[in-house]
């Protein structure tokens, strides 16, 4: 879903977009912009699973007298110059004030070593109505969004909260929960730590973690139970294309693990909007639920199932068919 990295797109479009703008005209010039107005971008999606929650806050903003670059560089232009936030829950009236809490940033044009968010560790309760408001108490700036947060999932398949072990007996790899409330979309992923060692020095042993994203947006409806099916070939295709295999390595699946991640329909809203298009026209909708700004509030769920092993049933077929027989799979 990349979310963060889809904001951090908007800022330095804005930025591109807003930084040298004027309009010509036959006698004289003006600038559109002379008078700078600020912008709130919030990002935010609440998880009642979790036990922090984390909102992104930064500013749009116009500079008429450098590049784009340049005003990146400034941590001014990035952060609003106060800020004060809260999460309000609805239905009691419960107010939560976020705290700005410093993270590790990625390296990139964008100002500073650290970059910031707004926290807070009191709970979020599931399926709740709840409202972020955010204010600029020097500029009077403000914005605010709502959104209900989601119940937690019963999880059925491809192996279950309690399984003892994951195999591969059948021909379809059977996906199977039942999404909580207000659940419209999931992803599905499938994590798995592989062990090799050569056969000529069995002490020196390599691990490799490797993901598989079976399930992309997948579309559901809340407290009905969901199934899909995937061809068991495509698990052996995945595993083929992840692994390197040679005539003296062995190769042996250490545990296997499901991450499952739900959206509301706000965030599958958000998705749809964003998805690339296909077609002649390449200009994409905007999407923002926020009252006088712009970004995304929202909510998700994200529940997992590590450290599954591996059904010693099922490494016959691992050891037999030709896809992943070239990896000589052990117990």
């Amino acid at each position: 879903m990349k979310a963060k990295e889809k904001l951090l797109s908007c800022v330095i479009i804005a930025i591109l977009l807003l930084a040298g703008l004027t309009l010509p005209s036959c006698e004289t010039e003006f600038e559109v912009n002379a008078k700078w107005k600020e912008s709130i971008i919030v990002y935010g999606l609440l998880d009642p699973l979790d036990s922090v929650q984390e909102i992104k806050i930064n500013k749009a903003f116009i500079n008429t007298n450098g590049s784009a670059y340049e005003v990146a560089q400034n941590p001014d232009s990035l952060y609003l110059d106060s800020t004060y936030a809260t999460i309000t829950e609805v239905a009691t009236g419960r107010v939560m004030v976020l705290v700005k809490t410093a993270i590790k940033k990625d390296s990139g044009i964008f100002a500073s070593k650290e970059a910031y968010v707004w926290t807070t560790k009191e709970p979020i309760y599931q399926n709740r109505e709840y409202r972020l408001d955010v204010s600029n108490p020097l500029s009077g700036n403000k914005i605010s969004a709502k959104t209900w947060t989601l119940g937690k999932a019963a999880i059925q398949g491809p192996i279950f909260e309690q399984s003892l072990f994951f195999g591969i007996g059948t021909p379809y790899l059977t996906t199977a929960f039942t999404p909580g409330e207000n659940s419209f979309s999931f992803d599905v992923k499938m994590h798995m730590v592989v062990e090799s060692f050569y056969t000529s020095d069995t002490n020196k042993k390599e691990q490799t973690y490797i993901k598989w994203n079976m399930l992309t947006n997948f579309r559901v409806e809340p407290r009905i139970r969901a199934i899909h099916q995937m061809p068991r070939l495509a698990f052996l295709q995945f595993l083929a294309n992840s692994l390197q295999a040679e005539a003296n390595k062995k190769h042996r699946i250490k545990w296997v693990g499901f991450s499952f991640h739900g959206g509301n329909q706000t965030l599958l809203d958000y998705i749809s909007v964003n998805e690339p298009s296909i077609g002649i026209v390449q200009k994409q909708a905007e999407y923002t639920n926020i009252e006088n700004g712009i970004g995304l509030f929202a909510s998700r769920v994200q529940q997992s199932i590590m450290h599954v092993p591996f059904d010693r049933n099922s490494l016959p077929i691992l050891q037999k068919d030709s896809t992943t027989k070239k990896f000589n799979f052990i117990p």
